[in-house]
């Protein structure tokens, strides 16, 4: 007879129902709005997702990550949904969504290091270890408290948490019939300017290598 999963085993599998929920929406936004820091956090999530199943430690930690993870996309979509047009969207907004990218691409690292036979994190010394969860952790704080997120289990009841997801995604799909119409995408190409270069989230030790010189951000957003 299978053995029962245990509780952390079946948080870790609701997240990451919910993440790839997430993604599929972020996806369609990406797509019809052709803004590049979208389309990264659309991948990152993905591979963030599948990669919930060969996490071997520090799963506490890793959960908690996804979790937040999780509350941010949802405040990213609402955004959207929000903004009717989805382009139009405030400089300081778009800057703290490409900062997300740079936060998900350290979790993706981070969640690379806790497979068993995970050649990245023979990398990390554990000091090296310890301040990247910091980074990581940090990161997701600053982007709760720009969308005023509370800390709050999210993943208590995840059928809510599916059909929330599937609402919201049919909301996305509805507000990108109404991006036919001629009007500019304004919002959009501010992002890509911001977000100077694309990420690779197969390359994540590189990402954080590198993040201060591809994430650009404008001096003036707050």
């Amino acid at each position: 007879m299978p053995s029962q999963p245990t509780v952390m085993q079946a948080r870790l599998k609701n997240i990451a129902t919910c993440l790839t929920g997430a993604a599929a929406t972020v996806d369609v936004l990406a797509d019809n709005l052709k803004n590049p820091a979208l389309d990264a956090i659309s991948t990152t999530t993905q591979s963030l997702s599948k990669s919930v199943e060969t996490i071997k430690q520090n799963k506490s930690d890793c959960a908690q990550l996804l979790e937040e993870t999780h509350k941010l996309l949802n405040a990213i979509i609402l955004v959207y949904i929000k903004s009717e047009t989805g382009a139009e969207l405030a400089p300081s907004v778009l800057t703290h969504i490409v900062k997300f990218t740079k936060t998900l691409h350290q979790i993706h690292a981070f969640l690379e290091a806790q497979q068993k036979t995970s050649s990245v994190k023979k990398l990390f010394r554990q000091g090296e270890m310890s301040r990247l969860l910091k980074e990581c952790k940090t990161g997701l704080q600053e982007g709760l408290d720009f969308f005023q997120i509370e800390r709050v289990n999210v993943m208590a009841d995840v059928t809510q948490m599916c059909e929330d997801a599937q609402r919201r995604h049919q909301e996305v799909l509805c507000m990108i019939e109404t991006l036919y119409d001629g009007r500019s995408f304004e919002g959009a190409s501010y992002t890509s300017r911001v977000y100077s270069s694309s990420y690779n989230s197969s390359n994540s030790i590189s990402i954080i290598r590198k993040t201060q010189s591809c994430c650009i951000v404008p001096d003036s957003a707050t």
